[in-house]
C-alpha cells in the first residue's frame, strides 16, 4: 500500500494508520468488526520528518515504524540526467493522450529542459511537456508535432505570447495580444467570448470529439457540455 505525502497526515489520523501498521487490524466506519490486514506500506513525503518530529506535528513512533528502510530521492534539480528520460516519457503519454502520430522535442528544447531547475520537480516537468505539446499542435496542421524552445516560454528565458508552467502563471495571453474589442468587453461578456472561442478551437482541433476536448481542458465532459450549451455552441 503506498501513501503519498504521508507527513500531510493530521495527528487523529496518525494514531490510526500506526495502529494498522503495528497490530494490522483496522476497523470500517460503522462497523464494529475489526478487520486483519497483511500489507507492505511504502509512505512518500517531500517533508523532512525528524523535523516535523521535532515540531510536534508527526508522532514519533509512527515516524520509527515507517523508517524502517529509508530512501532519499534526490530533486530533479540535482539529477540532470533524469530530465531527459523523463521528458521522453511524459512527451509519449502526451502524443497517446493527444492522438497525435508523433510528438518530438527539438533538440534546443532538451537542452533547455535540463538547463532549468525545476523548483515543483517531476510535476512541473510533466505539466510543462504537456502544455508545450498542446502549444505546439495548435500551430501544426498535421499528427506530426515538434516541441520547441518557443513552447516552453519562460523556462527558456523566452518572451512569447505565452508564458507556460512557471509557478506564478500557467498558460497566459499577453493583453497587447488581446482584439480590442475583448479587452473593451465588461469582464462577464469577455470571459464568455475568450470561453467560446477556446471550446471551438479545441473541438476543432480534437475533430468534434467532446471527450476529447474534455480532456484537452481539463473539465469534466458534463460540465463542458452545459457550458457549451450556456455559451450558444449547442
Amino acid at each position: 500500500m503506498f501513501l503519498d505525502e504521508i507527513g500531510e497526515l493530521p495527528l487523529g489520523l496518525q494514531a490510526k494508520l500506526l495502529r494498522v501498521i503495528q497490530y494490522g487490524d483496522l476497523q470500517r466506519v460503522g462497523d464494529d468488526t475489526p478487520l486483519k490486514v497483511n500489507v507492505r506500506v511504502i509512505a512518500a513525503t517531500n517533508r523532512d520528518l525528524n523535523a516535523e518530529v521535532s515540531e510536534g506535528r508527526f508522532r514519533a513512533d509512527l515516524y520509527h515504524r515507517l523508517s524502517v528502510f529509508p530512501l532519499f530521492v534526490p530533486p530533479l534539480s540535482q539529477r540532470a540526467d533524469d530530465v531527459v528520460l523523463l521528458a521522453g516519457y511524459f512527451t509519449e503519454r502526451t502524443r497517446a493522450k493527444l492522438h497525435l502520430t508523433q510528438l518530438q522535442i527539438s533538440p534546443d528544447a532538451i537542452a533547455a529542459l535540463t538547463a532549468y531547475n525545476w523548483p515543483g520537480n517531476v510535476r512541473e516537468l510533466e505539466h510543462t511537456i504537456y502544455r508545450a505539446a498542446v502549444l505546439a499542435r495548435s500551430q501544426t496542421d498535421g499528427s506530426i508535432v515538434q516541441i520547441q524552445t518557443i513552447h516552453l516560454g519562460k523556462i527558456t528565458g523566452h518572451v512569447s505570447e505565452y508564458t507556460v508552467s512557471l509557478p506564478e502563471a500557467g498558460i497566459r495571453v499577453s493583453r497587447a495580444n488581446l482584439p480590442s474589442e475583448l479587452v473593451a468587453m465588461p469582464l462577464r461578456e469577455a470571459t464568455d467570448a475568450f470561453q467560446k472561442f477556446r471550446i471551438e478551437n479545441t473541438l476543432a482541433a480534437n475533430q468534434n470529439n467532446w471527450s476529447a476536448a474534455a480532456r484537452e481542458l481539463g473539465i469534466d465532459a458534463g460540465n463542458l457540455h452545459r457550458l457549451a450549451k450556456r455559451l450558444g455552441l449547442k
